[in-house]
């Protein structure tokens, strides 16, 4: 398995994209609705990453139960709680992680957290209410965002 994710993370790092986070993995599920499906993937650590996605969408990209996927969120889609347990949210896709870096800034401030599998997570938000929110480097927090933020990528 190692050597499939590391030829597909160096396939995929000639591709340009402003999306600062990136799982990769296979489909693990896929449910269809009328005009819209919901992908399930399980990245190579047992993390899964829910996105929804148009049934044009995954007819075009061909998508099917095994495929191999990059999916990718926009650091601002990353919303952070600090809290000990798991957050009541409906946001779907929720990873518990320790801050790493902060980088504040004038107007907004950027949060790096790490999970568990040593996947780096960016989360960028307004300073103002990075001044409310108090979170310190190493403090626990949980990364989460809705399915709707995630694109996924194939070949």
């Amino acid at each position: 398995m190692q050597q499939v994710a590391k030829h597909f993370i160096e396939k995929e790092s000639p591709r340009k994209t402003s999306a600062r986070n990136s799982f990769f993995g296979k489909i693990s599920s896929i449910k269809k609705g009328d005009i819209q499906a919901k992908v399930e993937m399980i990245t190579l650590s047992g993390d899964i990453v829910t996105t929804i996605i148009t049934r044009d969408s995954l007819s075009r990209l061909g998508l099917k139960t095994g495929s191999l996927i990059t999916a990718e969120v926009k650091a601002p889609w990353v919303i952070l709680q600090k809290s000990d347990r798991e957050p009541e949210s409906t946001a779907e896709n929720r990873f518990v992680g320790n801050i790493v870096r902060i980088n504040k800034g004038k107007t907004t401030t950027e949060y790096v957290v790490r999970i568990s599998d040593g996947t780096e997570l960016c989360s960028i938000v307004s300073t103002e209410n990075a001044r409310k929110m108090g979170v310190q480097k190493n403090d626990q927090v949980w990364a989460v965002f809705n399915s709707f933020s995630v694109v996924l990528h194939t070949d």
